[in-house]
């Protein structure tokens, strides 16, 4: 199903911003030092054959880009979105594509509020079923 984007509401879609901010706050929650926290992204991008950077360079992400990413100042030094779901997943937070989401009026949810969701859906059509036959029984 697509979903047409309101044209006039008031959320913009540049996130920027709100999406550097988020990173700051992800890296200084989660107890790890700068450092620490872009180690571990090299660890994981490389676990999983992601580049960091753009450009022909073979290394990792480094400290200056690591610091340009998180600094909400430098609005033209912003992740590639491969390094999106790294961040996350050293991170341990879903927060980066919320960001994304919120911008287009959507949710990102995790696996049990799926379930959940699921669940509330099976739970209704049962409930429209059972009305249904009802309905159907006071008519024999």
């Amino acid at each position: 199903m697509v979903k047409q984007l309101n044209l006039f509401r008031a959320q913009s879609l540049n996130v920027n911003r709100d999406f550097k901010e988020c990173l700051a706050t992800i890296v200084n929650e989660s107890g790890l030092s700068r450092v620490e926290f872009m180690d571990k992204m090299n660890g994981v991008a490389s676990r999983f054959g992601i580049r960091l950077i753009k450009g022909n360079g073979t290394g990792g992400l480094t400290m200056a880009t690591f610091e340009k990413w998180l600094n909400v100042e430098h609005t033209q030094y912003v992740p590639p979105i491969a390094a999106i779901t790294v961040i996350c997943e050293v991170g341990n937070t879903l927060e980066p594509l919320r960001i994304f989401a919120r911008a287009l009026d959507v949710e990102v949810i995790d696996e049990q509020r799926s379930k959940r969701l699921k669940w509330a859906d099976a739970y209704l059509e049962a409930r429209d079923a059972r009305k249904t036959m009802k309905k159907l029984e006071a008519e024999i």
